[in-house]
């Protein structure tokens, strides 16, 4: 029965991993330093390049909003003449990316990898309704050299999973798609958008139908898949926060059932090494489940550490140095908002920044993890250490 038991699991082993168009594995690529950051405006100053490529990362992984192809937005009678004034932007913009000198230096020396939000997507905040997503999905696989005639480019929406390094050190990017599925939004009356004296500031109701998705059905099996596949670290990159859950943005939140869903799947799947990396804010910021503040701790594993770490904006935030706010749409160098974040691991940050983690596979103690925020200057903001041995389920009795 053992052995039955056995060879199932290596079945589905096989099958997940023998796809390509889904998955990919570099067991010969050990990776020690990644970074990551989103939202990035093309017309902007990218100072933070010179010291992401000072920090040297193995990997590079794009958050969401590295383009802004809806920005201005477009002028026209239809949805559809919208969408085409869009859609022939983006190429454009995706060229001047990369051709960004740090940019383009950072490419010469690691591997690329991402997931899209809105602004790359083609219109903010859109989900599945979008009618240009099938023609974004191609200029987005054009930014990340995908052969023309891949089987990606034919399939649904752009979540796949990436494997590095030999067993013990292994990392696995578990890239979620959360716009080309998901389900519309409500907006909130709009007497109680943007309420910063509450801390909760905002746009959207809560969607409690349970039919309701951010992933879609042939998503959520394929991350059962690949969260049961071994691995030491697993980074779940959503472009929309996951943890964070008090504010009235787009964040999984807005729609509960599919936040219940995506704990519970982690718990059932028992998945070590889980870390969730997000974008879209606008600010940074570090957040630890604690079920205890959860309205529906059930669906979590109380001895589970679920960290969150928020990497936005590249240049969407608050520059760092004064002279470029006063020359840009920021003139005062402080901001005062106030936002409710019942799992937030100290402050919010406010200014241009990405984010780095730097795994000591060789550290006494066992593998450590080094989470930080810097500024576009290179500044260390936040810091924060954590044992991979400590990213484990309960052991079940």
């Amino acid at each position: 029965m053992k052995c039955r038991s056995l060879l199932s699991v290596f079945g589905l082993i096989t099958a997940v991993w023998a796809d390509p168009a889904r998955n990919e594995a570099h067991p010969d690529h050990t990776v020690t330093r990644l970074a990551f950051g989103s939202c990035v405006m093309q017309d902007r100053p990218q100072p933070f390049w010179e010291h992401v490529n000072a920090y040297a990362p193995d990997v590079w992984l794009w958050l969401g909003d590295t383009v802004y192809a809806d920005s201005p937005r477009p002028q026209a009678d239809s949805e559809e003449e919208r969408a085409r004034i869009v859609l022939d932007r983006m190429p454009e913009l995706y060229r001047q990316q990369r051709a960004e000198p740090g940019y383009a230096a950072l490419r010469e020396r690691a591997f690329i990898a991402g997931v899209w939000d809105d602004h790359d997507y083609g219109k903010n905040d859109a989900g599945a309704d979008w009618i240009g997503r099938e023609e974004a999905q191609q200029h987005f696989w054009d930014f990340y050299d995908e052969p023309a005639d891949s089987v990606r480019r034919k399939l649904p929406g752009t979540f796949r999973a990436i494997r590095f390094g030999p067993p013990g050190r292994t990392v696995q990017l578990i890239l979620l798609d959360t716009r080309f599925f998901r389900s519309p939004l409500t907006r909130m009356d709009e007497s109680e958008d943007h309420d910063w004296l509450l801390g909760q500031p905002g746009r959207y109701e809560i969607n409690d139908d349970t039919n309701a998705t951010v992933l879609g059905e042939a998503q959520w099996r394929w991350l059962e898949q690949v969260l049961r596949e071994p691995a030491d670290l697993r980074l779940l990159v959503s472009s929309i926060q996951v943890v964070a859950d008090d504010h009235r943005w787009e964040k999984w939140g807005v729609f509960p059932a599919e936040r219940r869903r995506l704990f519970r799947l982690l718990r059932e799947t028992g998945a070590n090494g889980v870390m969730i990396l997000s974008g879209d804010r606008h600010s940074g910021e570090l957040s630890l489940l604690d079920p205890a503040r959860e309205p529906h701790p059930d669906f979590t594993a109380p001895d589970y550490p679920l960290y969150d770490l928020t990497a936005s904006a590249l240049t969407q935030s608050r520059p760092t140095n004064f002279a470029a706010q006063q020359e840009g749409r920021w003139a005062s160098p402080v901001s005062h908002r106030h936002e409710i974040n019942r799992h937030r691991i100290g402050s919010v940050l406010r200014y241009n920044h990405y984010g780095t983690l730097t795994i000591d596979w060789e550290h006494a103690g066992g593998p450590r993890l080094t989470l930080e925020l810097v500024a576009d200057t290179g500044a260390p903001m936040l810091r924060q250490h954590v044992a991979l041995t400590a990213l484990r389920p309960p052991v079940r009795n």
